[in-house]
C-alpha cells in the first residue's frame, strides 16, 4: 500500500500528495467539531421551556464571530469576524465528544457534561477534515466565564444569541448545515 507524502509542513498543517498526485490540506490534528447551542426565548429561556418544546421561531442559537483565513480585512483596524457555530480541533487521541465539551467550556462558559450527535460533513475536496456536529439545548442554563486557550484568535472573537434562522443566511458551510439538521430534529413548523 502506498503512502501519501508530506510535501510542506508547519506545526498546524500538512500538504500532502497521493500517489496518484492528488494534493491536499491536513491540519494538526485532522478532525473538528462544530457546536450549535440553542436556547428557547419563550417564557424568557427559563427552565421548563425545552428547545424541543418551543416551536422553532422562538429558538436561538449562540453564534461565534471569529476571524476566517478568508477575506479578512481590518475595518478600523479591526479584524473582519465571521458567523460560525462553536468549533475546534481534536487533538491527538481525542473522541469527538470529548473535544466538543472542551471546546463549549473553552470557547462559550457553559459547562455540559454531553452535547447530542448532529452528523458529520467532509469540509471539502481539497481537505481530509471530517467535521463531527453536535448541539445542545441551554434554555435556563447560566454560563461560566469562557476560559479561552490564549490566542489571538480566540481573544478578538466573540459570541451572540441570534435568531436561529440567522444560521440558513450565513456563509459558512457549517452554519446551513446545522441549521437544516437542527430544524429537522425540533420540527421546523
Amino acid at each position: 500500500m502506498a503512502i501519501d507524502k508530506t510535501i510542506f509542513s508547519t506545526k498546524w498543517v500538512s500538504i500532502k500528495e497521493t500517489p496518484r498526485k492528488f494534493y491536499y490540506l491536513e491540519r494538526k490534528g485532522k478532525d473538528s467539531v462544530a457546536i450549535f447551542l440553542v436556547r428557547s426565548t419563550k417564557g424568557n429561556g427559563t427552565k421548563g421551556n425545552s428547545a424541543k418544546e418551543t416551536p422553532f421561531n422562538q429558538l436561538e442559537v449562540l453564534v461565534r464571530f471569529q476571524p476566517l483565513c478568508i477575506d479578512n480585512p481590518t475595518l478600523d483596524d479591526e479584524m473582519r469576524l465571521h458567523p460560525c457555530p462553536v468549533t475546534g480541533g481534536m487533538e491527538e487521541g481525542e473522541n469527538p465528544l470529548k473535544c466538543a465539551v472542551r471546546e463549549t467550556l473553552e470557547e462559550t462558559g457553559y459547562r455540559l457534561e454531553t452535547l447530542l450527535p448532529l452528523g458529520q460533513y467532509i469540509t471539502g475536496t481539497q481537505s481530509n477534515e471530517i467535521v463531527y456536529l453536535f448541539w445542545a439545548d441551554v434554555t435556563g442554563i447560566e454560563p461560566e466565564v469562557a476560559t479561552q486557550d490564549g490566542s489571538v484568535f480566540e481573544a478578538v472573537s466573540r459570541n451572540e444569541w441570534k435568531a436561529i434562522a440567522f444560521l440558513k443566511d450565513c456563509q459558512y458551510s457549517g452554519c446551513l448545515i446545522g441549521y437544516l439538521k437542527l430544524a429537522e430534529i425540533l420540527n421546523l413548523s
